[in-house]
């Protein structure tokens, strides 16, 4: 691990697309050909007197993915990964103590562990010797407790959802169905994953307990549903569906009743997330033209456009406290020279600070 004394770090387009949605990470396609500048770094405070960043990106100078550590104040730029493999898809642990990632370092593309100063690096899947096609994505997540790491891996051309120790023991196919299971959510106490799959046909949510069992089907109708988490009381799960024709954001029961039409535009309004305290949503829509961040209260009132910028918003990721907004966004039509940038801004809309660009967005407290 070491800091550098004057990098550019850019932004890494969305990695997998699956079941026809795009899902944040880091991609395989070219940095972007404007540099984000990149305050000189400082010695980097603690979590605890500081907030901190954890996020996916490359170097200017390097070309390379790496795993960065940086201050919400856009100082303290630290590399935590610094190796020639592409290390990616940061996941900070519930105690903020470990981060888990992917990385093909030993030859093809594994999930590993290491210290949140990037020390103590530990590989937790294995060489996958008789299966053939063996690839990790889109995304890592560990369970409230801290006790398991679930992430999808797909293996000839099959996606399923997959859970490990942090130690790397007890590796388990949770699905283990022919179809394709992707997009999958810890419930707020550990016992559940929300996840999406095409099992019957178009792709819908589905619930299951920790282990794989009890698989139940929460939505049915027309048109894909989407699933985006549950609400921070476990009452309620979040998603957004194309059932009315063009997608909209959807609140229901945890039990899949009651579904309800939040958002309710012409437009295409889709990623939902609810704020920390469970008050707020925030969501992408495309009703002022192109993709801008909006939020609204957990009923669907009060919806407001905060980011009015005149790129394209791709991804967005909370504050731990629930009072910004890191919004990710890019510009120009041409895919190879679209040129990106990232800002922080308050839930109101106010206060927007531009900021390093990167993915795979992880808060310290």
């Amino acid at each position: 691990m070491h800091t550098h004394s004057k990098i550019v770090l850019y932004m890494i387009v969305g990695a997998a697309v699956l079941l026809g949605v795009v899902l944040p990470g880091c991609a395989t396609t070219g940095p972007s050909t404007t540099p984000v500048p990149i305050p000189q770094p400082m010695v980097t405070p603690s979590a605890q007197s500081i907030e901190q960043i954890i996020m996916c990106g490359t170097l200017e100078s390097e070309g390379n993915f790496e795993i960065f550590k940086i201050n919400a104040d856009g100082t303290g730029l630290v590399n935590l990964t610094d190796n020639p493999g592409r290390d990616m898809l940061p996941a900070l642990s519930p105690d903020q103590r470990k981060i888990a990632f992917t990385s093909d370092r030993d030859g093809k593309p594994q999930v590993y562990s290491m210290d949140s100063d990037g020390s103590d690096v530990i590989r937790l899947t294995g060489d996958d010797g008789d299966k053939a096609n063996m690839r990790y994505s889109p995304y890592l997540s560990w369970s409230p407790d801290g006790k398991w790491i679930a992430f999808t891996a797909t293996i000839n051309d099959q996606p399923d959802i997959f859970i490990v120790r942090p130690d790397g023991k007890g590796l388990t196919n949770l699905t283990d169905n022919p179809a394709v299971d992707t997009l999958f959510y810890w419930s707020p106490d550990g016992r559940r994953l929300l996840f999406n799959s095409n099992r019957e046909g178009s792709p819908r949510i589905y619930v299951m307990n920790a282990d794989g069992s009890a698989v139940k089907g929460l939505s049915s109708g027309a048109g894909e549903d989407i699933p985006a988490g549950w609400s921070p009381d476990g009452k309620q799960i979040l998603f957004y569906s194309y059932r009315d024709g063009i997608s909209d954001v959807y609140l229901m029961n945890a039990d899949g009743s009651e579904p309800t039409n939040l958002s309710n535009n012409p437009a295409s309004d889709s990623n939902p997330a609810f704020s920390p305290d469970g008050k707020q949503i925030a969501f992408r829509s495309n009703r002022d033209g192109h993709w801008q961040l909006y939020v609204m209260n957990r009923d669907g009132s009060g919806q407001k456009n905060i980011s009015n910028s005149s790129a394209d918003d791709n991804w967005f990721w909370w504050s731990p406290d629930g009072t910004r907004i890191y919004v990710a966004s890019t510009a120009g039509q041409d895919q190879q020279n679209r040129t990106w940038s990232a800002a922080i801004v308050n839930v109101d809309g106010t206060g927007q600070k531009s900021f390093v660009v990167g993915s795979n967005i992880n808060w310290s407290r």
